[in-house]
């Protein structure tokens, strides 16, 4: 009773091993422990716990070759534990999984017609365990098997518990099944990054050639999980189903002794394989049962309808009370799972019913197949004119991207029509209506060439009437009454490509931007182009005009004043100039900076503008031009230009000559 309880709290009893207990006690007497799954290993002695009462008398198998491996799996163990209990399971659950999912493929013929590891392993540890034992067991090789499988599949069973309880693939496997089949495509995926992580890559074959282990309802429950259901009580994401349960040595070994005497030929499988052989092929049977069935709603639909391109709806889908749609979407989402029987059944039906594209593509061409079956081949000589709209929008936009369409999409347009001349023939029309992502292309290159999008009427590129199409889609906007989502892309390259005044003002406006800050890199002048001294002029004119201008084209033409007014003095200079300036007597009013003063004498000196144009910035250009007399009268502006100062302000000194000089003589 002792024994029954600490089970259930601490793991099944083993036999401990006697050296390490005659080392502690002194003496040689036969001790048990209680041991879980994952702790038989006794790393000093090199042996391999085993349980009592397994219907054997051995209490250990010798496994000194593989101490070191073994040592660090059970060290490993460790954080695997942990990982599994953050993960909200529970590690003797995690570990039972990973054990039935190892055990399941230990008794696959496939996974050993692939395996190297095993085989090995096996051997040392059968060779030790008969040479200790001797022939006094009387067992033959399926028994031996049996008992020291555990010990063999040890480390992988760790390294997939590891996997089990890594949040990170666990969300990779829910996300990849899809509800469908058992949920066995979820589980090769899972069985595919698993063979990655332990070396052998051909994991998913193993799992599709299978009859389901235990991956596909863990799959399932994580499926569920995802999706709010409730488990049934006590089988949660966790639980290992009766069938998929290894066979324990004590039962495994009972029921081997039972069919044939000692030494007798197995299966290859071993005495496991034999008991689970029933269950997986009637699940067989029943997946090719219900593979012909819906085979045979399929020949139906291709033979009134041609294809098995039907949508996945219940409307399309449901016939006969058969649902073809979902039927058909659950072949082509576990397409690999198909044997190549009932894969060439389906191509023989219809060759594109799972292609690589979309199937709503293939869904609309074999809707143009019908019609070109009425009506004959498509050609472009006349732009597709006289075409059913859903027609000519769906052969459009193939035109637009024929480019990026794969080769066999190419070849099924053809087959149409329209194959490479045809669409040559469509691009070389002169009025044709050019697709909304053609003309934004070419508006976007328009833009970053020459940074607006307001060209004249008559702007053509490469054949393309920008122009006019812009005209028309600020024509489509206004009417609207609101931006549209062509106007929103539009604005993203210009936000005053539909400006409330003429489109002439705003080009004007960004020619003399560009005169007066320069080109910014790679943009470039426009054919047509107004000259520096053009939108000089323009610019004093919308200065004089200012009162009939709208306040945002009062806050564009701000921008370009602010744009043309430039520091020109100096720090290191001004301490010089300062000097040298004559103060004057301050008679009440506002007290100005002299600099700002002498900065606004030197713009109009190297501008040549009048003294009305005068940048807000600057202050008032009448009291200015007051300061600027008087510093001419006195000489106090010839005493700045003969004075030396520093290179960078030798340039306006230079103009501030020149402009005395002319000054002096005009009076």
């Amino acid at each position: 009773m002792r024994w029954r309880t600490g089970v259930l709290e601490w793991g099944p009893v083993v036999s401990g091993c006697g050296l390490c207990a005659a080392r502690r006690g002194g003496g040689g007497q036969r001790v048990w422990v209680y041991g879980p799954q994952w702790r038989r290993l006794c790393v000093r002695h090199g042996r391999w716990l085993l349980e009592p009462g397994g219907g054997h008398p051995l209490q250990w198998v010798e496994v000194a070759g593989l101490a070191h491996e073994l040592g660090r799996a059970q060290r490993r163990w460790a954080r695997v534990a942990r990982a599994a209990k953050e993960g909200g399971g529970a590690p003797r659950e995690v570990f039972a999984l990973a054990r039935a999912v190892v055990c399941w493929w230990w008794e696959r013929e496939e996974f050993w017609a692939r395996e190297t590891v095993w085989g090995p392993r096996l051997e040392r540890v059968m060779a030790a365990a008969v040479r200790r034992a001797g022939d006094g067991v009387g067992w033959g090789f399926e028994q031996w098997r049996l008992l020291v499988r555990d010990a063999v599949v040890f480390p992988e069973v760790v390294s997939v518990a590891r996997a089990l309880a890594d949040p990170r693939l666990r969300e990779r496997a829910g996300q990849g099944a899809q509800g469908l089949l058992r949920d066995r495509a979820g589980a090769e995926q899972f069985a595919a990054v698993l063979g990655v992580r332990l070396g052998r890559g051909w994991l998913a074959e193993v799992e599709r050639a299978g009859s389901g282990g235990p991956l596909t309802p863990w799959v399932g429950a994580l499926v569920r999980e995802r999706r709010g259901a409730v488990p049934p009580r006590g089988r949660g994401v966790w639980w290992v189903h009766g069938p998929h349960r290894p066979v324990e040595a004590a039962a495994g070994l009972h029921d081997v002794d039972g069919q044939a005497g000692p030494g007798a030929d197995r299966p290859a499988g071993g005495p496991a394989a034999a008991v689970r052989s029933g269950h997986g092929h009637r699940l067989v049977r029943r997946q090719t049962q219900l593979f012909d069935e819906g085979l045979e709603h399929a020949r139906r639909h291709v033979e009134e309808f041609g294809h098995l391109a039907l949508a996945h709806t219940p409307a399309a889908g449901i016939r006969d009370g058969f649902d073809l749609g979902r039927w058909l979407a659950h072949r082509r989402a576990t397409a690999a799972l198909l044997s190549a029987q009932q894969a060439a059944q389906l191509a023989q039906l219809d060759a594109w019913w799972n292609p690589p594209w979309p199937m709503h593509w293939q869904r609309g061409w074999y809707r143009a197949r019908d019609f070109v079956r009425r009506h004959g081949p498509l050609h472009c000589g006349d732009n597709l004119e006289g075409l059913p709209r859903w027609l000519g929008l769906w052969l459009r936009q193939q035109i637009t991207h024929y480019r990026q369409l794969q080769e066999g999409q190419q070849r099924l347009l053809a087959e149409l029509g329209l194959h490479k001349g045809e669409i040559k023939r469509f691009h070389a029309w002169p009025g044709r209506r050019h697709p909304v992502g053609e003309a934004l292309a070419v508006a976007s290159a328009f833009a970053t060439r020459h940074a607006h999008l307001v060209p004249s009427r008559t702007t053509t590129v490469d054949g393309f009437a920008l122009g006019s199409w812009l005209v028309k889609a600020r024509v489509r906007q206004r009417q609207a009454g609101r931006p549209t989502r062509l106007g929103q892309r539009l604005t993203a390259l210009d936000c005053w490509w539909n400006p409330p005044w003429p489109i002439a003002w705003q080009r004007m406006w960004w020619a003399a931007r560009h005169h007066l800050s320069g080109l910014p890199p790679g943009v470039q002048w426009w054919p047509g182009a107004p000259t520096a001294d053009r939108t000089a002029v323009w610019l004093h004119q919308q200065t004089a005009r200012r009162p009939q201008l709208q306040p945002a084209q009062n806050d564009l033409v701000n921008e370009l004043i602010a744009l043309m007014w430039q520091p020109r003095i100096s720090d290191s200079a001004w301490p010089t100039l300062s000097a040298l300036l004559s103060p004057l007597p301050h008679h009440g009013g506002r007290r100005r900076s002299e600099r700002q003063i002498l900065e606004a004498i030197l713009h109009i000196a190297c501008t040549g503008r009048p003294w009305t144009q005068l940048p807000p910035a600057l202050g008032d250009y009448q009291a200015c031009h007051r300061r600027y007399r008087r510093w001419l009268a006195d000489g106090t502006l010839a005493r700045l230009t003969q004075t030396p100062l520093p290179d960078p302000d030798t340039a306006w000194q230079q103009r501030l000559a020149a402009h005395i000089a002319s000054a002096a003589g005009r009076s």
